[in-house]
């Protein structure tokens, strides 16, 4: 088993606020470093961000040593808080567990390696955690300047010439100055923004809020996989789907996704693991859908609402990966999640 030393830290100007992570690992004498960041964000999230962005990049169960500055995040499992949250579903009995989607994502990533963590003092003479603190302050300040065109430099392995077709290389970011709600409804809301643009000029933005969706793709011992057929009103078709639904207000996007697969098809996943979140049209609406998979299932009783009308059919995985080579599996998310899922089970 390969050891390998990560250091990771995590920046955030304000508070919540614009935020970066960065992490520094080392193997047989190989350095790699990552770094990345978000708009709104806090410093413990992006301290958290930092180890779990780290860890995906291992693809085989390593010895792990992780040099943070954070009390935060290494208490968590020096102190064995994290283990007492899982056992409680991941909740406090005082109050409401912040970071709860990283805390689980990063829980799940450590139980692949063997992870030992440790203390280091912030801003001292540790040269991969000073080197760490740079780079996650650099990308923390790169968001809260909103000048998204930086972000090509922050991208690996691009190089420079793929970017000198666009004779624009200013600032990209766009200020909401006025909004104006044009449709409240139950599944989403319609906004007609007035917003600046970077040379100053006013141009109207039609703008869906939609609070975002958990998709899951089950797959069971034989490699066949669980799947919805629907009629959707809004293509008048019946589409063939993973199982999905939308995150409520203030529901973890996984408890969405258990809850979406238990409800359509009645089973219960022994392990649920996070494939990928993507935008699926970020032209006009900021729904965001996370794709899980789902494994070790039994089969329990559906619980769908009244009016839900849809056939439970299983197919093997192999044949829905050609399903969606052939264009025969039109919705996004499942075609995506196919392929995911694929790519899990059989690299």
């Amino acid at each position: 088993m390969k050891n390998v030393v990560i250091y990771t830290d995590g920046a955030c100007s304000g508070n919540p606020g614009p935020g970066g992570y960065a992490a520094i690992l080392i193997c047989d004498g190989v350095e790699k470093e990552i770094s990345g960041g978000e708009t709104d964000t806090t410093n413990n999230r992006m301290e958290l961000r930092a180890p779990i962005e780290a860890l995906k990049i291992l693809t085989k169960p390593c010895s792990v040593d992780i040099y943070s500055d954070s009390s935060y995040v290494v208490n968590c499992f020096e102190q064995k808080w994290i283990y007492g949250w899982a056992r409680a579903g991941w909740k406090k009995k005082d109050g409401e567990l912040k970071n709860v989607d990283l805390l689980k994502e990063l829980y799940a990533l450590c139980r692949k390696h063997e992870v030992a963590w440790h203390k280091v003092k912030g801003h001292a003479d540790n040269e991969y955690n000073n080197r760490c603190d740079k780079l996650a302050v650099e990308c923390s300040n790169k968001y809260k300047e909103a000048k998204n065109s930086d972000l090509l430099s922050m991208l690996d392995d691009v190089p420079s010439e793929d970017v000198t077709h666009s004779a624009y290389t200013g600032e990209l970011f766009e200020k909401i100055e006025t909004s104006e709600v044009m449709f409240d409804g139950k599944i989403f809301k319609a906004l007609r923004y007035d917003v600046s643009l970077p040379d100053g000029t006013i141009e109207k933005r039609e703008v869906v809020r939609h609070n975002g969706g958990s998709s899951i793709i089950p797959v069971d011992d034989d490699g066949n996989v669980y799947m919805v057929r629907q009629y959707r009103v809004s293509v008048g078709e019946i589409l063939l789907e993973i199982p999905a639904g939308k995150v409520e207000i203030g529901e973890d996007s996984e408890e969405c996704a258990k809850r979406e697969l238990e409800e359509e098809t009645g089973l219960i996943a022994e392990e649920i693991k996070l494939l990928t979140s993507f935008y699926p049209t970020p032209g006009y609406c900021s729904e965001k859908i996370h794709i899980f998979m789902a494994t070790g299932l039994t089969q329990g009783k559906p619980n769908r609402d009244d009016k839900e009308f849809l056939h439970v059919v299983k197919y093997p995985l192999a044949e829905l990966v050609r399903m969606v080579e052939n264009g025969s599996i039109t919705d996004s998310k499942t075609a995506l999640a196919i392929m995911l899922a694929d790519n899990v089970i059989n690299k």
